[in-house]
């Protein structure tokens, strides 16, 4: 898929969407399979902004069954199950293991009656939820075990192996349906003709550019801006920042959920003792999340030392024997999400956590913070933008995204064993395509340095086909090369090398782009 920008303003569109994230991945795949000719703008890259916050799991609902949320339980099950089918190689079943104590809401008693409410409710043999006993926790989980501990519940979400690429999933099959996209290209304002929308004013953030996008129907899923661009600046909206550490040490093979000790005061988005989870991950395990109320027009790309610190400090004072220490934390990711109502948590938490469709002639917007949900608050979007279209949006069934067809992919010879495991669990049925990238050149088929998995046709495909155009998107976005801490030395430059080579970078623009690259890991420098 290629960036191509000048053409942009030469057509009409049926669905131009602003924000590039999941949701608006997700919506640009569902409108592309609908037939619709639609564009989507990224101010930044695909997913680089509230999307980057992520725990890795895509919840299957259980937690809801504390409000009798059950058509929220049933809604999150479906996605779930529809996401083990779509994208097979990214997201896989991953157990839920909380301990048991007593008789009242943590008790064996009442665990059993939501297992048997979620266990019908997903119908899915993968899902099922169990009571396991006091040995099978300590086995699974020896640390911080509560006093009168009489088992646990096991249940079942799902783990994300790799957000940002099914973030791109969506992006590239809905390319290959003739849907378009563009990264760098910020909205700067609708147009406005007769009363309704009729496309936005845009700027090419890598040329400059001015651009007037034309459409029938705008869609926005700018997240923690999607108000402003749509025109109500009036109704600033109520923000969080998330916040989850990455790790080095992983504990068990199940996700762990611990009861924060904190109070409503120190905790006013969520009213405090939320629920905290470890997710193993990557051979690291994922300690999150926390969230703080957003000042409505501070500014800033990514969290303050304190609050690594401060979430650190919570996971050790709800399990001491953790032992956790700030050397322990290798990355974080983070966000701004949108709230419901600011400073006060509603049922089921204080995020927007159900979806808001907003419409006038012209316009949808969508705002929202499940990424579970992202694909069917996707769909019910791009239904709603049909019919302001005046066209059917009959119900589809689900099809494979980008990589999660049900076939094997044709590897080259001279693909050691495992370079070709790592390419099949990013790309899955398109690992054969990826490694094709290395164009006869063996070296692109080994790690870029010893202390990676990535491959040096991961950079190429990067480029040449997901319109990476930084360092940074490559590192953070398209591979795993700094998603779980800072790239080694050789690591780095040896995908830089390669970027430079293909984009014509100069020795000047390498340094920038080093430079932008690392800074994401200069405040875990500040922890030592």
């Amino acid at each position: 898929m290629q960036r191509e920008i000048n053409s942009l303003g030469r057509e009409s569109w049926d669905l131009v969407i602003v924000g590039g994230g999941i949701y608006g991945a997700a919506a640009l795949w569902e409108a592309s399979r609908r037939g619709l000719k639609v564009v989507l703008l990224e101010a930044d890259d695909f997913g680089a902004a509230t999307s980057a916050n992520s725990l890795k799991v895509i919840h299957g609902g259980f937690r809801y069954l504390q409000s009798m949320d059950l058509a929220r339980v049933r809604l999150s099950a479906a996605e779930l199950v529809g996401l083990m089918l779509i994208a097979p190689h990214l997201v896989s079943p991953l157990p839920c293991l909380v301990p048991t104590k007593g008789l009242g809401k943590q008790g064996r008693p009442a665990f059993a009656v939501a297992l048997a409410i979620y266990n019908y409710l997903t119908g899915h043999e993968k899902l099922r939820g169990r009571l396991v006993s006091k040995a099978e926790v300590v086995s699974r989980f020896p640390l911080c075990l509560p006093p009168g501990l009489s088992g646990g519940v096991l249940w079942h979400d799902g783990l994300v192996h790799d957000s940002e690429r099914l973030t791109l999933g969506y992006v590239l099959g809905a390319g290959e349906r003739g849907g378009r996209a563009v990264n760098y290209v910020r909205a700067t304002g609708l147009i406005e003709e007769n009363g309704r929308a009729a496309g936005v004013r845009a700027v090419d953030q890598l040329s400059g550019q001015e651009i007037e996008v034309r459409g029938k129907v705008v869609l926005i899923t700018a997240g923690p801006w999607a108000m402003e661009m749509a025109g109500r600046a009036d109704q600033p909206p109520a923000l969080a920042s998330a916040l989850n550490l990455v790790v080095r040490r992983c504990w068990s093979d199940a996700a762990v959920g611990l009861r924060s000790l904190t109070s409503k005061a120190d905790d006013p988005v969520c009213g405090g003792r939320r629920f905290m989870f470890m997710v193993p991950w990557h051979g690291h395990t994922i300690l999150g999340t926390s969230y703080r109320l957003w000042p409505g027009q501070a500014k800033a790309a990514g969290p303050s030392r304190q609050e690594l610190l401060a979430l650190l400090d919570e996971f050790n004072a709800a399990c001491p024997e953790l032992e956790l220490t700030p050397g322990d934390i290798s990355y974080y990711h983070w966000g701004r999400v949108p709230l419901e109502v600011p400073g006060k948590a509603p049922v089921g938490g204080g995020l927007a956590s159900k979806r808001r469709l907003m419409e006038r002639p012209g316009l949808v917007t969508v705002s929202g913070a499940k990424y579970t949900t992202a694909r069917a608050v996707a769909s019910e979007a791009v239904v709603r933008a049909c019919a302001q279209l005046g066209q059917e949006a009959p119900e589809l069934p689900l099809e494979p995204v980008w990589g999660g067809e049900e076939k094997q992919p044709a590897m080259p010879a001279g693909l050691g064993p495992d370079a070709a495991a790592h390419l099949k669990a990013q790309y899955g049925s398109r690992a054969g395509e990826v490694a094709a990238m290395a164009g006869g050149d063996a070296a692109m088929l080994t790690p870029l340095a010893a202390d990676t998995p990535v491959l040096g046709c991961e950079v190429v495909q990067a480029v040449e086909a997901e319109m990476a155009q930084h360092l940074a998107d490559v590192s953070l976005r398209r591979t795993v090369l700094g998603k779980m801490g800072r790239p080694s030395h050789e690591a780095m430059g040896a995908a830089l090398d390669i970027m430079a080579d293909r984009l014509g970078w100069d020795q000047a623009r390498q340094e920038a782009e080093l430079a932008q690259a690392l800074k994401p890991y200069e405040i875990l420098e500040t922890l030592a």
